[in-house]
């Protein structure tokens, strides 16, 4: 028996299909894509993936599509994991692999990129999986996209990634010749349009033997058994022959699947060429993986009739199909009880969705409560296939491929033993009533009644929405987890909105990204509507990354595509991305695969040329690939050194003075943090209206040991806000030096040297996902502190307005406290 699980669906929180394929032993496949948010889908609803060893990547590449690979291969590393394939439908997934080199290295893991053009093969004992690569122009090749010399460089980075044997302590990948080398870029666009599919076909499982006819037959007990066991005929003594069918049932056989991924109408005409005369025999069910610019109409419905057999199922992926469901509802839990003590400073998730009406009309499929519709043709559609054999793809709906036996009459081998375990209403049927009955009524807050926490803030945004919060520091904490997404908690993300008031009286908004864990961007489209969600970005001047852990960034690649599509059409909007160097060139990398004209737009400046020091560190050349061909070829196996690029240390004064100009900054200063190399603190002081005499100074802390010297005395020093990460409880603080993070009370310290004005806490181990240490701490000097939670908004003059409400928090959690000391005991009983 093979179930085939949909793992995520088109939503705010999981852009994209991703399928999960497990067999009755435990072995597991992922078809699709992998999108922002795919590991946190997998801790919330509890999928283990330890026997994962190959992930069939669908449609094109590019963030969108792997955005959440990167940072779920390190779990899978992280976890014991020896061996992982990634296999894809030409050489541009080494390409990607490459680009997270800079980030994403683990030893002890063996992980393999695989090409599987078209028409070549997956095979092992379970199934085998055919490869269906289909180009949206007819005249280009896809299949050689890099020369002989660009495919080597890119084994060797892979390789090397992920060495068999431990770093040093102390390595660092920009310092290796065999990862500090360029990338072949000599791919046109054209080449990467072409989208990966898949056929599966499961090995048919061989009849039980008949021991009786065996004897009956004369086979003496033995290597002759074994013999017809494998399929082999024998001859006896007496020159009598013995076929396997002789003393074999008959063999089982499953249905096949088809999964094709669609990524926009352009593909159609291929992918209808392609299986014209597809032979339908056999087939169980086929996966449609839609994208966004596929447009539901007739034309998508012929294509889906060639498969029309009666006994096929179809389960369509888009996203005006699919619902956009509450995927973390552990986290959405968590929203309502905090908002239930502090209504004004969380947003109700947002669930709206526009579904298109051709389709649900089409198939007679009921919908969902609170949707808009959409129609994308005129006239009605009509279809040849049975409306209960079309269902819209979402989680919980699980497709049962059993064995059957194929006989003689075929009518009976029309029924293919497949059926579909349909438990989606379960996520449908979420209601924002039942959840306040259940978890939050019986906490007795005082004056909390679902008419003034839920009904009357249903689609209210509390960020940003008065005349008087206009003109106030706003800051919402997106994410507040460190190390990797929890069921509570996101990995961190902080925004920052500064209001600027010119000469008229007119009040603009400035706002500042502190890094972007995975799936920030999933947390904004589900705390937003979209008018808001365009206003957020048009407003976004600048990302700030801390250091190249991924909880920290990867995430930033979707926000820097979203702004792009919100200010394309605004040719003076710039974006500023302030990072470390080594980020820059991953980012140069990547847009390759997305849309080129966004490079222009980046204004990039290393976090080392705002350094607070007369010494600034000189960046590594990266080894061209002529270079590295020598390298290779050379008989000597010493280990190059890498050149440093003396023109680096120059810091970029113009760009440096230009943003101050553009996004009206008095100062900006970085600090290098005590947590890695390449890592940074900062602080940025704006100015707040057209006179220049009022500045507010923020300083953020990235992840780093407490630093009162550099941080704290000189850069830092009386701030208005201080945002610190606080990862560990106090009696960890050994723990915190080892992972060269700061407890709650170094956080404190910091600030209380600081002498702070007020203090954000944040980047809480996922350790303790829910509520972190608030007493037994030291004093805080601050005038006012609080402790972040996710999609918190905080009004800068407001902010201490958490204090009140302490006492009850450890009331609000005592059933997640309750959940996480069972889960505890269940892990230490296994």
């Amino acid at each position: 028996m093979f179930n085939l699980i949909p793992v995520t669906h088109p939503t705010a929180d999981t852009k994209h299909p991703l399928l999960l394929l497990q067999s009755d032993q435990g072995e597991k496949y992922f078809f699709g894509k992998i999108p922002e948010g795919s590991q946190r889908v997998l801790t919330e609803n509890k999928v283990k993936i330890s026997k994962l060893e190959n992930i069939f990547i669908t449609g094109e590449l590019d963030w969108s599509s792997v955005g959440g690979l990167p940072g779920m291969i390190l779990t899978i590393a992280d976890q014991g994991k020896s061996t992982l394939s990634l296999n894809y439908g030409n050489k541009l997934i080494d390409y990607v692999v490459s680009t997270w080199r800079y980030f994403v290295f683990r030893f002890g893991i063996d992980l393999k990129t695989k090409v599987l053009t078209n028409g070549m093969s997956f095979k092992d004992k379970l199934l085998s999986v055919n490869s269906i690569v289909i180009s949206a122009q007819d005249d280009v090749d896809t299949s050689n996209i890099f020369s002989k010399t660009g495919i080597s460089a890119l084994n060797s980075i892979i390789s090397n990634m992920f060495p068999k044997l431990s770093p040093t302590t102390r390595y660092d990948p920009s310092s290796d010749p065999h990862l500090n080398l360029e990338l072949p870029r000599d791919f046109q666009r054209p080449q990467l349009k072409s989208s990966t599919s898949y056929e599966i076909n499961f090995n048919p499982i061989r009849g039980k033997f008949k021991l009786d006819e065996a004897v009956r037959l004369g086979v003496p007990k033995g290597p002759l058994f074994a013999k017809l066991t494998k399929g082999e005929s024998i001859t006896l003594e007496n020159g009598n022959i013995v076929t396997p069918e002789d003393v074999l049932e008959k063999e089982r056989q499953f249905a096949k699947v088809l999964i094709l991924d669609i990524p926009s109408d352009i593909y159609l005409d291929a992918f209808t060429k392609r299986f014209e005369a597809y032979d339908c025999n056999n087939l169980g069910a086929v996966y449609y993986f839609l994208g966004s610019d596929v447009n539901i109409n007739s034309d998508l419905i012929k294509f889906m009739e060639l498969f029309g057999n009666g006994q096929v199922q179809h389960f369509v992926s888009h996203p005006n199909l699919s619902p956009n469901t509450l995927v973390f509802l552990g986290a959405t839990l968590t929203t309502l009880k905090l908002k239930a003590l502090q209504v004004g400073n969380y947003n109700i998730p947002r669930i709206d969705n526009i579904l298109s009406k051709d389709f649900y009309d089409c198939f007679r499929k009921s919908v969902p409560d609170g949707v808009s519709m959409i129609q994308a043709q005129e006239d009605p559609i009509a279809s040849s296939l049975k409306s209960e054999n079309v269902h819209v793809y979402s989680q919980n709906k699980t497709y049962v491929v059993d064995p059957y036996t194929k006989t003689n009459d075929e009518a009976a081998n029309q029924s293919l033993n497949c059926q579909l375990q349909d438990d989606s209403q379960k996520k449908l049927n979420f209601s924002f009533q039942n959840a306040f009955n259940k978890h939050i009524k019986n906490l007795n807050f005082p004056s909390v009644t679902y008419e003034n926490v839920i009904e009357s803030e249903l689609n209210v945004n509390n960020f940003n929405n008065t005349r008087e919060k206009q003109r106030h520091v706003e800051v919402i904490t997106l994410g507040t987890g460190s190390a990797l997404p929890s069921k509570y908690r996101n990995v961190l993300s902080t925004l920052l909105k500064i209001p600027y008031i010119d000469s008229n009286n007119k009040v603009t908004n400035r706002c500042i990204l502190f890094d972007a864990g995975e799936n920030t961007v999933g947390t904004i489209n589900r705390m937003f509507s979209q008018q808001d969600v365009a206003t957020i970005f048009k407003d976004l001047k600048m990302i700030y990354l801390s250091h190249l852990h991924a909880d920290h960034h990867l995430g930033i690649i979707s926000i820097m595509n979203d702004w792009y599509k919100y200010n394309k059409d605004f040719p003076d909007s710039v974006l500023y991305i302030v990072t470390p160097w080594q980020y820059n060139k991953f980012v140069n990398e990547w847009m390759t695969l997305e849309d080129p004209e966004l490079i222009s737009r980046i204004k990039y400046i290393s976090a080392e040329h705002l350094v607070n020091d007369s010494f600034v560190r000189m960046e590594t050349k990266t080894i061209s690939l002529d270079e590295f061909t020598k390298l290779t070829e050379s008989p000597s196996k010493k280990r190059r050194k890498l050149e440093l690029d003396k023109t680096s240390s120059y810091r970029n004064v113009t760009l440096i003075r230009q943003m101050y100009k553009d996004l009206n900054i008095a100062n900006f200063q970085t600090c290098r943090a005590k947590h890695c190399d390449w890592a940074y603190s900062n602080s940025i002081s704006f100015f707040t209206d057209s006179t220049c005499n009022k500045s507010f100074k923020v300083s953020y802390s990235g992840d780093t040991r407490p630093n009162i010297e550099k941080f704290s005395k000189e850069i830092g020093y009386r701030s208005d806000l201080l945002i610190h990460e606080a990862t560990l409880d106090n009696e960890l603080v050994e723990d915190a030096i080892k992972k060269k993070h700061c407890t709650i009370n170094e956080a404190i310290n910091v600030a209380n040297e600081m002498e702070v004005e007020k203090l954000i806490l944040t980047h809480f181990s996922q350790r303790y996902p829910k509520l972190p240490q608030m007493d037994n701490n030291i004093t805080v000097k601050a005038k006012e502190y609080c402790f972040a939670f996710d999609g918190m908004i905080v009004d800068f003059e407001k902010l201490g307005e958490q204090q009140n409400v302490f006492p009850l928090l450890n009331q609000a959690f005592a059933e997640e406290k309750e959940e996480e000391k069972k889960n505890t005991d269940e892990e230490t009983s296994i």
